[in-house]
């Protein structure tokens, strides 16, 4: 979970990185030693799925803004209103 969470702050904090990971997301998880399922639910940006492994959600969130995420879509994700 430290990966993780580290892996989101990084991606609010430094728009340079939001960047990379758009732009290269495996690379970037990568260098961050991401597995499993979180890695998957980043690549994937199932933001629904990082909540239910226990992220933190105010990092999720922002996370998502960073990378340009609708927030409608990202708030239709999280309600389970869309996958």
């Amino acid at each position: 979970m430290y990966r993780l969470h580290t892996l989101l702050w990084d991606i609010r904090k430094d728009p340079a990185l939001a960047q990379r990971f758009r732009a290269s997301a495996s690379e970037v998880l990568d260098e961050y030693e991401m597995e499993g399922e979180a890695r998957v639910a980043m690549l994937e940006l199932d933001f629904k799925k990082l909540h239910e492994l226990g992220a933190n959600p105010y990092l999720i969130y922002f996370c998502a803004i960073q990378l340009q995420v609708d927030r409608a879509d990202y708030y239709a994700q999280i309600r389970e209103e869309k996958n």
